[in-house]
């Protein structure tokens, strides 16, 4: 029988980038995890995340052209002008919807919520706007987890503080940090199924 594995969204805009980085060089190769990382992307211009994280870890990073099985010890991103939900353990790709405001770490966080529940963790670094902030109140209500940048090294803060103002995140850290406390409770998941 196949290992419960958590199943992490990481929702980012402005100053994310390096937040990113820092996360993912702190993360081991053989984590059991799965890494589903939603940003602020232009609609029309060809994202290079992936390469971009490719070369901050080992783990292997794919952009999401077309609906996809989620498996532990991989990291997804996000494409330009798509959205994400989850749906019987699969990224499924839409088009993004026509709002001026980006609201896709809102809709993947619901979903993640709604498909994984006490296996769901949604992490928001650095960004502006709310974007993240229903989704990550949707993840806490199912028994998800939420854990935020702290403000002091967000460039910025308006995402994360959105959420630390209104919901009660289990942890506000540096990237870091964030990346040691995910690996923490991989530790405690894996003690917990072998027993």
């Amino acid at each position: 029988m196949e290992k419960e594995f958590y199943v992490v969204g990481i929702g980012s805009s402005a100053g994310g980038l390096k937040a990113l980085k820092e996360f993912f060089r702190r993360l081991p190769t053989t984590i059991p995890a799965a890494f589903i990382v939603i940003t602020h992307l232009n609609r029309d211009r060809h994202s290079i995340l992936n390469d971009i994280l490719a070369a901050q870890t080992a783990i292997p990073v794919a952009r999401v052209d077309e609906d996809v099985q989620i498996l532990p010890g991989n990291i997804y991103v996000l494409t330009e002008n798509t959205s994400l939900t989850i749906r019987n353990g699969w990224l499924k790709v839409a088009p993004r919807d026509q709002k001026i405001l980006n609201s896709s770490v809102d809709i993947f966080f619901s979903s993640l919520a709604d498909e994984f529940k006490a296996r769901a963790i949604g992490i928001i670094l650095s960004g502006g706007g709310n974007d993240g902030l229903e989704g990550a109140l949707h993840l806490a209500e199912s028994g998800g987890k939420v854990m935020v940048q702290n403000l002091l090294t967000a460039e910025v803060t308006g995402m994360p503080e959105s959420i630390i103002d209104h919901d009660h995140p289990s942890d506000i850290l540096n990237p870091t940090k964030l990346a040691e406390k995910l690996i923490e409770l991989c530790k405690e998941n894996t003690a917990r199924q072998s027993t």
